[in-house]
């Protein structure tokens, strides 16, 4: 049995934010369901358009920044020193305008770098006089969703801190 699956970020009903997966079976189709995910889509849009507004409030130290960009690259491979960029470079802009210092902006320019990959770190040494390694695209949907959450959660953790 195959099913749709709709990712769907929520508000959060303890300190973290969760990520709720809503699956329709393709077998005994029945068009309430998808009817009812879809109304549970609409009817957490306007807490997470509230989220991404604070988001886009909040301006990030250049520490906070590096920060976020560190726990990505953490998260994407473990240990930062073997990744093959460094965690700063997850912060370089990839369009113009996209150079903000704001939460909103920070997050989604860490996120596009992370999932898209396609960097080369030319500070790094090469390992036996190999060309520079590239960071590698996410292209499984669990593994960019787990990525997206964990992504999310520590925009948040950011979010709340106050600036010191």
């Amino acid at each position: 049995m195959r099913s749709v699956s709709i990712g769907l970020l929520e508000r959060p009903r303890r300190s973290d934010a969760t990520f709720q997966r809503i699956s329709i079976k393709h077998s005994g189709f029945n068009p309430d369901s998808v009817i009812e995910a879809s109304f549970k889509v609409l009817g957490a849009v306007p807490d997470i358009m509230n989220k991404v507004q604070l988001f886009q409030d909040r301006i990030l130290t250049e520490a906070e920044r590096l920060a976020l960009a560190t726990g990505a690259a953490t998260y994407r491979w473990e240990d930062p020193s073997k990744a093959p960029v460094k965690a700063s470079m997850l912060l370089n802009a990839r369009r113009y305008g996209d150079d903000a210092k704001d939460l909103w902006t920070t997050l989604n320019t860490v996120q596009e770098n992370i999932i898209r990959g396609g960097q080369r770190d030319y500070s790094r040494p090469r390992q036996h006089g190999r060309r520079m390694s590239k960071s590698r695209a996410i292209k499984g949907i669990d593994e960019d969703m787990k990525l997206n959450k964990a992504l999310w959660q520590m925009a948040e953790v950011l979010c709340a801190r106050e600036t010191q």
